[in-house]
This record gives structure tokens, sequence and C-alpha cells, in this order.
């Protein structure tokens, strides 16, 4: 934990960032892997399932999957965006916050 000599604004931008990252590693990065990663599905369907409703529900289940990992990035970089937002209106208020008469 920082002291408040080592920080900037009151706040920590750089602790802000590593959390940043960290939750990007810790659950954007595993959720991703995990919903692309349909392989027991497309194994039980290979297994089970024959014709060509087996290959498009697998063709699409691919597709979808990767769509949703797609869609975690977009969220994420939405969090991004507003973290930094704040980041930007904190800085901006600490500059105002007293004037030199």
């Amino acid at each position: 934990m920082p002291t408040i000599s080592d920080l900037q604004y009151g706040y920590d931008n750089s602790g802000l960032e590593a959390y940043l990252e960290e939750i990007k590693a810790m659950f954007l990065d595993e959720a991703k892997t995990r919903v692309e990663d349909i392989s027991a599905i497309k194994t039980c369907c290979e297994n089970e399932w024959e014709g060509k409703a087996r290959e498009n529900f697998v063709a699409n289940l691919e597709k979808d999957s990767k769509h949703v990992g797609e869609q975690f990035e977009a969220l994420y970089q939405v969090l991004v965006n507003e973290i930094n937002s704040l980041n930007a209106a904190m800085a901006n208020k600490d500059e105002e916050l007293i004037k030199v008469d």
C-alpha cells in the first residue's frame, strides 16, 4: 500500500493499472478461454450425432463462442475507459480544488 507521499492525485494510479491487469488476467482471460473451449461439446456431438444438423450446430457453436469471447474483450475495454475517465475527472478536480490567490 503506497503512502500519501507516493500518490500523485490522492490515489494510486499505477496500482489501479495493476488492478485492471489483474482483472483481465484472472477473470477475463479465464472466462474467454473457457467459453471458447467447446472441445467437450464438440466431441460429444461427434460421438452421438450424425448429419448436417450436427455440422451446423457445431459451426454455430464455434462462431457464437468466439463472439462471446470478443464481447468479454469489448466489455473489459468499456471498464478500462470508464476507469480512465474517472481518473481524468479526479485529476481535474485535484487541479481545480484549491486556487492560488
